[in-house]
């Protein structure tokens, strides 16, 4: 897989949750996989961009793994690790198989790892589970995500969860149409590209 650099943007979250958004950070992984968290900072930007860290708790991280390089490598590979059995696992039920044990295990240990980082906190009377600088280090936006993707696991949504069915993409969406029959992960970029192609190959002479 392909390392490469890339500023996120609005359109890059079009998979209707966080730890999909999360495996969406590998493109084309039905051709040619391209991997846009090329180093930590990259996470820090599509944490960013997909609004599950604030500010000062970007710049906090972004400073810690300025001081422990090595250890924010690691962090990065941790992640990624999650986004690759999340990815195998979600593959598998939009197919309706069973997930690999492999990969349910992988699951297992990041849930395991976030729980004992995650703190309790009373918001308007409810218990809500917190994740923190302190409490996670540069471990925090894996941990978010993976509470995310243990919630998208247990959903009924899941019986909505599709893969694009454009060229040089493979990513994960939940189809919110009313039809429940959306095909691309966006109509704007997989969606029209496949249109021109059908279009072209009409046309041919």
């Amino acid at each position: 897989m392909r390392l490469e650099h890339h500023e996120f943007r609005d359109m890059d979250l079009v998979g209707g949750d966080p730890a999909l958004d999360l495996v969406n950070t590998v493109t084309a992984r039905d051709t040619q996989p391209r991997d846009w968290l090329d180093d930590y900072p990259a996470l820090l930007r599509w944490a960013r961009k997909a609004s599950l860290l604030a500010d000062q708790d970007a710049e906090a991280l972004a400073a810690q793994a300025q001081a422990a390089p090595v250890k924010a490598a690691a962090a990065l590979a941790r992640c990624k690790q999650l986004r690759e059995a999340l990815c195998a696992a979600l593959y598998a039920l939009a197919a309706g198989a069973e997930p690999a044990d492999a990969e349910l295990e992988t699951l297992d240990q990041a849930r395991l790892a976030a729980s004992r980082a995650a703190r309790l906190v009373s918001r308007g009377g409810r218990l809500q589970t917190q994740w923190s600088v302190e409490g996670s280090g540069l471990d925090l936006v894996a941990h978010t995500v993976t509470a995310y993707a243990i919630e998208l696991l247990r959903d009924a949504r899941l019986d909505r969860l599709r893969v694009c069915d454009g060229r040089d993409c493979g990513w994960v969406f939940v189809d919110t149409s009313k039809s429940g029959r959306r095909r691309w992960c966006d109509m704007a970029t997989c969606g029209n590209v496949a249109k021109a192609k059908r279009f072209s190959a009409r046309h041919k002479h």
